[in-house]
């Protein structure tokens, strides 16, 4: 039976699932700001080599003695530049290094545009999009019991800045090697300028368009505060996900409690989203409901980047739970880009949208190409609920039943 479109209460609950309408001036902003930051943040860091290495010359002239060489100013400059980029590198191999160490499954890695990425069978290079507020990424999950305690994650999240001022002390200690030769020593004193800046930048607790600092969880982390109690809940779940758990059969007490306020509004909307998917996975339609109007609310306050993940799983929602191709068709522009390969997330959600509009042939194209895409799946859970989903489109358009029909519950 389809949904009534003359029901006040449903017309209303179905507007307060409704994506927001998009803020261009509020993007292009982000935007603006987003480059500005890493032009101080390059700024910062060719002062930081160029003051420390006029500091140096100056004192290697004034104390003979003092085991200093002459640095080239010109040189340390160039060199904490052209470093940025390796130093960022570093930063993310040492998250790798540190979280693998504690038991922690890589799953993605990105720097700048170009993204590494696990599948269900094999590693996947690919180009993406940029990542506002971010320079690069290293995503590693806890799979099963390890990596799940307090220590775990503050190990894993101290790894980078580690990574940064090791590299630091390792060029400043060759220091002394390449005295005579002022460029040399201005290379080395450039690098260590650079790799100890960002080291030091990211243990400042503060927030960069939506995203926390490495020092900013570590804080949360260490003063046991409600976001860093979310973020150990959350990783609980995935955790869980990891392991083959579906979502139903997640222990509802280690459910993300709904967040007023937060500091991080994206720990808060990914607790929305873990919530959603455990309420989708048990038929709980109030609680779906309830998840997914609160994300809804929060989807603006997201990171740029971010967005198409949680617009995603709203999508699902209206396609799974509410049989609502309207709501559907608002979310699904939504859900382009993101932080990690969403390809086969929007091609089920095609196929979703091509049965629900009564385009059979075009459904059935559409799951053929989710079904090719697959083995992208990140782990075992979203590849056993998306191959139950598309045999599920499989039967319904064999048996040419009616795909639209559920009503928004809660509303």
């Amino acid at each position: 039976m389809s949904p009534s479109r003359d029901d006040s209460s449903d017309l209303h609950g179905r507007a307060a699932l409704m994506p927001p309408d998009p803020d261009a001036d509020a993007s292009a902003r982000g935007a603006r700001q987003g480059r500005l930051r890493f032009a101080l943040y390059l700024l910062a860091g060719g002062v930081v080599g160029a003051l420390g290495a006029a500091f140096g010359r100056s004192l290697a002239a004034s104390q003979p003695d003092w085991p200093w060489p002459s640095v080239s100013v010109p040189l340390a400059l160039l060199a904490a530049l052209l470093t940025l980029w390796p130093n960022i590198v570093l930063h993310e191999a040492g998250h790798a290094v540190a979280g693998i160490a504690r038991g922690l499954r890589p799953v993605a890695f990105g720097i700048g545009p170009l993204r590494w990425e696990r599948g269900r069978s094999r590693w996947r290079f690919r180009r993406g999009g940029r990542i506002g507020g971010l320079a690069g990424f290293a995503s590693l999950l806890p799979e099963g019991e390890r990596g799940l305690s307090r220590l775990d994650q503050m190990v894993y999240l101290a790894g980078g800045p580690i990574a940064n001022l090791a590299t630091a002390a390792l060029a400043f200690a060759w220091l002394p090697l390449a005295d005579g030769s002022p460029r040399l020593a201005g290379a080395l004193f450039g690098t260590g300028a650079g790799a100890a800046f960002l080291g030091l930048l990211n243990l400042v607790p503060f927030h960069s368009q939506g995203w926390r600092s490495d020092g900013r969880g570590l804080l949360d982390l260490l003063r046991r505060t409600p976001e860093g109690a979310l973020q150990q809940r959350i990783h609980h779940l995935l955790a869980l996900n990891m392991a083959g758990v579906r979502p139903r059969d997640w222990p509802a007490a280690l459910l993300p409690d709904p967040v007023d306020a937060p500091s991080s509004p994206m720990l808060a909307v990914n607790g929305d989203l873990l919530r959603l998917s455990w309420a989708m996975d048990r038929d709980d339609g109030e609680a779906a409901v309830a998840a997914a109007r609160r994300a809804t609310v929060a989807f603006a306050t997201l990171p740029d980047a971010v967005r198409p993940h949680a617009a995603v799983a709203l999508a699902g929602h209206a396609a799974r739970h509410l049989r609502d191709p309207g709501l559907l068709a608002a979310w699904r522009p939504l859900c382009e880009g993101g932080v990690t390969d969403l390809s086969l997330l929007r091609a089920w959600l095609d196929a979703e949208h091509a049965a629900l509009s009564g385009r059979a042939e075009d459904a059935r194209t559409a799951v053929a190409a989710a079904r090719h895409l697959l083995d992208r799946a990140p782990d075992p859970v979203t590849a056993q609920l998306l191959g139950e989903y598309l045999d599920d489109l499989d039967c319904r358009l064999d048996d040419g039943v009616a795909t639209r029909g559920k009503t928004v519950k809660g509303a």
